[in-house]
């Protein structure tokens, strides 16, 4: 998975270099490249390809703070500028590999096969301090009375025959501050606890999960605000939104 994410540039500059030119420029502020290795730096095992994964979503996010608006071409660009100030001769020689058509054809199917999966999500970035991708076929709609995010269907709207689904995010204040389980055990939650739970990391915050994977709990590193990750409707959801809704929680990023 690792060697894979590192190619998401190479084949972004190489698809721009088959057009028959590459404009180079420095998009990448210092505070951003000094928090991250080279990509060879990192271990060849499941932790060297979390950590690396971990640490090239928050470079990527860093870039679109930095530049918002920046296309695909430019987060290419940053990247490889990146290499050359950091001196990571293998992710160099990866790209002229690649720039002069000897890469392993089969790594880079896998690789535009992930470059799909960016294009074919948005970022939407919440001024609570966190961030999350989500579909392009959904959209972020906000409650102006209370802080919840709705990534609902595009095809919902203006649809009044079609059940409203949606994955539900509830940003609430924690006051008192409590752990993610001590609120699920507490009086307000709901949560019925007998049917279990099970616990996962969200960058870095440990979250809990309920019924089945349709509601999630996890604290800010701050500790301020909980969010709750739920599907709506939060019983019996389809397959598919609960696909979308893993997809957004592996996603969520926080500000440190």
């Amino acid at each position: 998975m690792k060697n894979k994410i590192i190619y998401i540039s190479i084949i972004c500059a190489v698809a721009i270099l088959g057009t028959g030119f590459f404009v180079y420029k420095s998009f990448v502020p210092e505070q951003v490249i000094v928090r991250q290795k080279c990509p060879d730096d990192y271990g060849i095992d499941d932790a060297g390809s979390k950590e690396y994964l971990a640490d090239f979503d928050k470079w990527t996010n860093n870039f679109y703070n930095t530049h918002p608006g920046a296309t695909l071409l430019e987060l290419s660009e940053a990247r490889y500028q990146f290499w050359v100030d950091n001196n990571c001769t293998a992710a160099l020689q990866r790209y002229k590999d690649a720039k002069e058509g000897r890469a392993d054809p089969k790594s880079l199917e896998q690789i535009e096969n992930i470059i799909r999966g960016v294009i074919d999500n948005s970022k939407y970035y919440s001024e609570l301090g966190f961030s999350f991708n989500y579909p392009s076929d959904m959209s972020v709609m906000s409650d102006p009375e209370d802080p919840h995010l709705y990534i609902i269907p595009d095809s919902y709207k203006g649809n009044d025959n079609e059940t409203l689904t949606a994955v539900v995010i509830s940003a609430m204040l924690n006051d008192p501050q409590l752990t993610p389980l001590e609120w699920l055990n507490g009086p307000n939650s709901g949560a019925d606890m007998s049917k279990g739970y099970s616990k996962i990391d969200i960058d870095g915050q440990e979250a809990i999960v309920m019924n089945d994977g349709a509601w999630i709990v996890v604290n800010t590193p701050d500790n301020k605000r909980q969010l709750s990750i739920a599907t709506l409707p939060s019983q019996n959801p389809s397959e598919t939104l609960k696909a979308e809704m893993s997809s957004i929680v592996k996603s969520i990023i926080f500000d440190k």
